[in-house]
């Protein structure tokens, strides 16, 4: 056998796709490569060959000269929806709320009260949410969702009718916030309820974990840090392990959590964590903003990276939405210098992870005053081999025989990039979702000529609208002060003042 061959290939070739001619990310085992011209094959749900000239039988040949194949890409964190509440925040929102964006939105009218999102379409804002991660080329997602009254299975028939890999559990919280009637936020512990929900995250993973379509394997997801009371966290863990799965939480991205818990315990959140032994490689951090030494955390460096690099740690990093807040990693290369796993995430919208791929390298350059930090190959090996790892997953994130066929396919004869002379920077500094031509999940095509198979992405977007905009006009009803949304966030422009005709 050739050593970029799989024996899957053997007695199946009628099964046998060869996307030919194509410039290839190919992985050799050890690290990505470039192969100009090659072909890659693939059966089924498994890639069978990665080189030159592919000499097996095949069921379809497909010329793809003049295009470069990447693996798919992973979104290690996502909020797969429309993003109703993020979409209002660019360039406002509470200065008392240290540019912790989804505070502005996500506290109840009240204990118990109203919510900004109790009049949302949502399964138009999931099939929103869904399509444009597909369509932008991520094929593997982390997905922090609520289970719903169905306790998750309407968010995994999603994803499995549009055919991306997900990796959940409902969302597990032990506490909530709240505004009172003066508009000040309070925080509510409850680690009764917590428990509870983890629960229910344990009765998904019995009945969806590994499921035998490949698509679906279980996380357990803590929503964050700030709301994980007494044994949460532990036994979370606990579960994880049951299950052969990852544990990850929303961690240290807001301010006032690293300075709450230092002014309680005297230990910084990455200390924390290390105190309840849940700190190792099955542990996957959202975000890992604000640690010891960041700039606008009080506290010197104190070990927080090298403890995180130790225990073999994965940190999910997500620059777009932080630098919208003017706030950035410090750093991207800092942390993996640590020995930190870094993945990707795309958060919040527009679900680009080639706009994270890029923010990444230039926060980077900003914050180590240095045009060498963050180069283009550390920031796609994030988006594709870190989310790999932080999954525990050795056949995603790679091009190569054996790997899963999650492949993505890029239109480089177009003027967004040009002559190209090295294709990663290309890619990271140059790339939109516009060059995503077709995208293949599990052996499926799920994007062919730039537009999803099998769905309207018009009524998809339409669908979406819809449920946002009866969000927005009930903002009044939410608000502490019954403020209009147009009040609280005001338009960038005024309109345009003429009598109708």
């Amino acid at each position: 056998m050739k050593p970029h061959e799989s024996s899957a290939q053997a007695g199946a070739s009628s099964r046998v796709v060869c996307l030919s001619g194509a410039s290839i990310v190919a992985f050799d085992g050890r690290e990505h490569r470039w192969l100009d011209r090659g072909d890659l094959a693939y059966c089924d749900d498994r890639i069978v060959h990665v080189g030159r000239r592919y000499t097996g039988a095949v069921a379809e040949r497909i010329d793809v000269s003049g295009r470069i194949l990447i693996p798919g890409l992973i979104s290690a964190h996502a909020h797969m929806s429309a993003q109703e509440g993020g979409r209002l925040l660019i360039d406002g929102g509470r200065r008392d709320f240290f540019r912790s964006g989804f505070l502005n939105y996500l506290p109840t009218h009240g204990a118990g009260g109203q919510s900004f999102m109790r009049d949302v379409d949502p399964q138009a804002s999931l099939r929103f949410g869904i399509a444009s991660l597909l369509r932008n080329g991520v094929t593997s997602v982390v997905p922090f969702a609520p289970g719903g009254p169905d306790n998750g299975d309407s968010l995994v028939g999603a994803a499995r009718a549009f055919g991306i890999r997900l990796f959940y559990s409902p969302l597990v919280s032990g506490g909530r916030y709240h505004f009172d009637s003066a508009g000040r936020l309070h925080r509510v512990l409850d680690e009764a309820a917590g428990l509870a929900m983890l629960g229910n995250a344990a009765e998904f993973l019995e009945r969806h974990h590994a499921t035998g379509d490949g698509l679906v394997q279980g996380v357990v997801t803590i929503d964050e840090f700030h709301c994980a009371p007494g044994r949460l966290l532990p036994e979370a863990h606990a579960l994880a392990q049951r299950f052969g799965v990852r544990l990850t939480l929303h961690f240290a991205e807001q301010l006032m959590e690293f300075i709450m818990l230092m002014n309680e315990s005297g230990r910084t959140p990455v200390q924390h964590l290390a105190d309840l032994g849940v700190l190792d490689s099955r542990l996957l951090l959202a975000h890992a903003l604000f640690l010891a030494g960041h700039q606008s955390v009080p506290w010197p460096h104190g070990g927080d990276l090298e403890l995180l690099g130790q225990a073999g740690t994965s940190v999910a990093h997500s620059p777009v939405a932080f630098a919208r807040r003017g706030l950035k990693l410090e750093s991207f290369d800092r942390y993996r210098d640590a020995g930190i796993n870094v993945a990707l995430g795309t958060d919040a919208y527009p679900m680009d992870l080639f706009a994270e791929m890029r923010m990444a390298s230039i926060a980077c350059k900003f914050h180590e005053n240095n045009h060498e930090a963050a180069p283009a190959p550390s920031v796609f090996e994030a988006a594709t081999l870190g989310g790999a790892r932080a999954l525990g997953r050795d056949d995603l994130g790679r091009l190569a025989a054996g790997a899963k066929a999650d492949i993505v396919v890029l239109d480089a004869e177009n003027l967004q990039f040009g002559p190209i002379h090295d294709p990663i920077r290309a890619i990271v500094h140059l790339a939109t979702p516009a060059q995503v031509e077709r995208v293949i999940v599990d052996g499926r095509t799920v994007v062919a000529a730039g537009r999803l198979v099998g769905q309207d992405e018009g009524e998809i977007v339409r669908a979406a609208t819809r449920s946002a905009q009866k969000v927005w006009q009930g903002f009044a009803a939410y608000h502490w002060a019954g403020q209009r949304v147009d009040q609280v966030f005001p338009p960038s422009l005024l309109p345009w003042d003429e009598p109708e005709p």
